[in-house]
């Protein structure tokens, strides 16, 4: 008989004793599933192209950033449309097999009457849809257009009449010179399009010398797949990639780009929390069933078994237990996943039509990583049992040892030492990435204080229970009992902690960021209003000058968003380090912000300058006239001087340059927002009425006044923090899941001791509010711990993002989450109590050790 015919015949007498440990198999391989196909539908999703559909193969520019990082290569997806010139152009016609290569301009303009998002093409690039004229004709003018079918019946556009487009903010009449479908009388559905003659759609693009994507037809008998490899291969001295299939609708649609790296942004982030938290659960379930047999295991100790066999034993119960939990876990993984992209869909983080990419890879990997853990939990928890000598065993199973391991408790320190570390990343680094400490800080605790578990648990039982021991036999016996079981209690209270420590430090670290970026902005925001463009592509020249000109306004200053990147070395490798950064034109700039400098001169803001948030400028090791290599936003590599710090990186960006230097650099290509401040002897609500009056000229343009937009910047901080929250609320599920087991499992375990102190002349209501009295001192502990455990990383946070002590957000998420925490702790023992005495004690005393 194997090994596996053991645990075989074991799993299936103790069904009980392993459910346990399935159910949290199971839900981990769940977890882990739906974190690995948010991952690879962020780097494989895609919607079926509408514009691009009748091209064979679309090249674009490689949207990529790549530097060698070491042993291997380190990338980055560029926020900025890379641009193809003349040249390339030229190299694709006359690539083998091309029949023909039609270079694209795709600009945003706005269509009175049309509420779905329209850009602007040339209409040699119709071809690429292909489109056809169902009235009228091809434009022969600049004021020509022809507009897709449903973008003429939205705006009730008719052939011969007019149309009112607005491109940067400035509104042109144009004559509808025709109406165009898809072949086959198809409409486009996620966007509209409007094409103007090629010269003309150059100008408007604002980069006539450089196209946005290039529209390649292939000649008969040539594959788009064979015609894409021999474009990338003969295409020199500028770095493209080809698109076949639905990989088309990534140039087409710059949203899609944007929401794939947003997906695969969060579920890298929440993936690696979701797994450490999964192994931390299944090494604890397994770790009580383990201990739950500590007698069986002494027995075959005594009759000559090895402890060779008792691992290999354990570890083949792991196996066999998470084989089937791996397998079962990765359908309702596929649910989750779901039920999370519906849920970044409805909160307009990605779009809705974007589908999930569920391929074997990410399932075949949670599983092997469901095994991995189950085997890992298995040897740790194999450890004891298989080397302690069988007297000692048969003792321990009937008392526990009080002291532990010099190791545990060393790696206990050591861990909780790496969480104070961690926890103090928020006082040197004032952004997302410190933020992203305190988190990290929590569940260093939490392990470190799993380590040291029944030594703290213990200590706090007697410290705590003492008022209990005053209670007569119910008080008196849970206090004793807690305090002689102390690594039972600990492995029960360790999820509670888990629950309420995690739970409070996410959700207050998103709350914290949400309220530092809106101080930030509420108190560095000098101007008086802001006006920006949301639609049409920025605000033009003309608009900021008419703005400009407006009476009573002194100051203005354009604002540019964008990224930048900068390689950084960890350790021994290489990383790209990504920054948000705003360009600006920087005449009299701090009149508009307050970026509150600390170092150098903002008035230095000029020609390659740069001015960095100042813990940043301090982690990369740069001072006051340093040159400072930067990666734009397409890739462009450019050398600046950092002429100041400033702390309001938070509400202002980590990285404030002059607007010349990130001209030509984003797909815009024009500024998004324009600062207006008011003379101080201006009547500043005749100035505001003046600016919201343009917005019957310029009918794109908004205008809101400080607390507009604070309020604007509010409700980005907070979507941002959903956004975080919902990718955590998996994890949060699933430690409340975790909670509920593994109380079950504890509790299920005493039966025979229930049984017990009914048979020594306890009465059943005695027996039950012992328990009563163990819940709520186990939920007390719970609470001191998962409060300690959160309590020093948010101070930190608060004092380094807010200038004080504690964080932001109400009490009463913590009163919720100890609520919650403390109902399902107590539930979770009382009900399979409650169950469990239902068994006659003589019976119950004699069930299967």
């Amino acid at each position: 008989m194997t090994v596996f015919d053991i645990a075989w015949k074991t799993l299936r007498a103790r069904k009980a004793a392993f459910l346990g440990s399935f159910v949290a198999l199971l839900c981990g391989t769940a977890v882990l599933a739906a974190s690995g196909i948010l991952v690879e539908s962020g780097l494989r999703t895609s919607v079926r192209p509408e514009r691009f559909a009748g091209a064979d193969v679309v090249v674009g520019g490689n949207q990529t950033l790549r530097i060698p990082g070491g042993d291997i290569t380190v990338s980055e997806q560029l926020p900025e449309r890379v641009r193809l010139d003349q040249a390339t152009l030229q190299s694709v016609a006359g690539v083998a097999g091309v029949e023909r290569a039609v270079g694209d301009y795709s600009f945003a303009v706005s269509v009175q009457g049309v509420g779905t998002a329209a850009y602007g093409h040339g209409w040699d690039a119709a071809v690429l849809g292909p489109f056809e004229l169902t009235d009228g004709q091809a434009p022969a003018s600049a004021s020509d257009v022809v507009l897709d079918a449903a973008a003429a019946r939205a705006a009730g556009a008719r052939v011969g009449g007019a149309v009112r487009i607005v491109r940067n903010a400035v509104p042109a009449e144009y004559r509808v010179s025709g109406i165009a479908t898809l072949t086959g009388g198809t409409e486009l559905g996620r966007q509209r399009a409007v094409f103007f003659a090629t010269d003309t759609a150059a100008g408007l693009s604002g980069h006539p010398a450089a196209y946005d994507a290039i529209g390649v037809l292939t000649e008969n008998g040539v594959s788009a797949g064979t015609a894409a490899d021999r474009i990338e291969k003969a295409v020199t001295g500028t770095e493209v990639v080809a698109y076949t299939g639905n990989d088309r609708s990534r140039l087409e649609f710059d949203d899609i780009g944007a929401s794939s790296g947003l997906l695969l942004l969060v579920a890298l982030s929440f993936g690696g929390t979701a797994a450490l938290v999964a192994m931390f659960v299944v090494a604890g379930t397994l770790g009580l069933s383990v201990n739950q047999r500590l007698r069986e295991f002494a027995v075959l100790r005594a009759i000559g078994s090895t402890p060779r066999q008792i691992r290999k034993l354990v570890l083949a119960e792991a196996l066999l237990v998470s084989l089937v939990a791996g397998v079962l876990g990765c359908v309702p993984g596929v649910a989750v996943a779901d039920l999370l992209r519906g849920l970044f869909a409805r909160f307009g983080a990605i779009p809705d039509d974007l589908p999930l990419v569920v391929g074997p890879s990410a399932l075949v990997t949670a599983a092997v990583l469901s095994v991995l853990t189950a085997v890992v939990a298995g040897l740790i928890a194999a450890h004891r049992p298989a080397r302690i000598n069988p007297v000692d065993a048969l003792g321990e199973a009937a008392v526990e040892r009080k002291g532990l391991p010099f190791w545990r408790v060393l790696l206990g320190l050591l861990f909780l030492g790496m969480g104070t570390l961690s926890a103090l990343m928020p006082l040197a680094i004032h952004n997302e990435i410190g933020a992203a400490g305190t988190g990290s800080a929590a569940l260093f605790g939490l392990v470190g204080i799993a380590f040291v578990g029944p030594l703290v648990v213990r200590v706090l039982v007697r410290t705590i229970g003492l008022p209990l021991m005053t209670l007569r036999v119910s008080g008196f016996l849970a206090v004793s009992n807690s305090a002689a079981a102390a690594r039972r209690m600990s492995a029960a209270v360790m999820p509670l902690v888990l629950a309420i420590g995690f739970t409070v430090t996410t959700v207050y670290t998103q709350t914290t960021l949400s309220s530092a970026s809106t101080h930030q902005v509420q108190s560095g925001l000098r101007a008086d209003y802001v006006v920006a463009d949301a639609s049409s592509g920025g605000l033009a020249p003309a608009v900021v000058e008419q703005i400009r000109q407006t009476a009573g306004v002194d100051v203005t200053t354009t604002v540019t968003t964008s990224k930048a990147f900068r390689a950084v070395d960890f350790f021994e490798d290489r990383e790209l380090a990504g920054f948000s950064v705003r360009g600006v034109t920087p005449e009299e700039l701090s009149r508009t912000i307050d970026l509150d400098v600390v170092d150098g001169d903002i008035g230095n803001l000029r020609g390659a300058a740069l001015a960095m948030e100042r813990s940043e400028a301090m982690m990369l090791g740069f001072g006051i006239g340093d040159s400072v290599d930067l990666y734009l936003g397409d890739g462009a590599r450019t050398k600046l001087e950092l002429v100041a710090t400033y702390k309001r990186g938070m509400g202002f960006g980590e990285m404030t340059v002059p607007q010349d230097v990130l001209t030509g650099h984003t797909t815009t290509g024009a500024p998004g927002q324009l600062l207006v401040k008011t003379r101080d002897d201006a009547d500043r609500a005749a100035v505001g009425a003046a600016l919201r009056a343009l917005s019957e000229r310029y009918p794109t343009v908004s205008v809101a006044d400080q607390d507009g937009f604070s309020a604007g910047v509010r409700e980005e901080a907070d979507l941002a923090a959903w956004i975080n929250l919902i990718g955590l609320a998996m994890i949060l599920v699933y430690i409340a899941i975790a909670v509920v087991n593994t109380l079950v499992v504890a509790t299920a375990g005493r039966s025979r001791e229930l049984a017990l102190m009914r048979l020594i002349g306890m009465t059943r209501r005695q027996v039950l509010r012992t328990l009563r009295w163990e819940a709520l001192l186990m939920c007390t502990i719970a609470v001191v711990l998962g409060t300690v455990m959160a309590a020093l990383p948010l101070a930190l946070l608060g004092i380094g993002l807010l200038g004080r002590g504690y964080p932001a957000g109400s009490p009463l998420l913590f009163v919720a989450v100890v609520g919650v925490t403390v109902t399902l702790g107590v539930l979770s023992t009382m009900v399979p109590a409650r169950l469990a005495l239902r068994t006659r004690p003589v019976e119950a005393i004699g069930v299967r050790e």
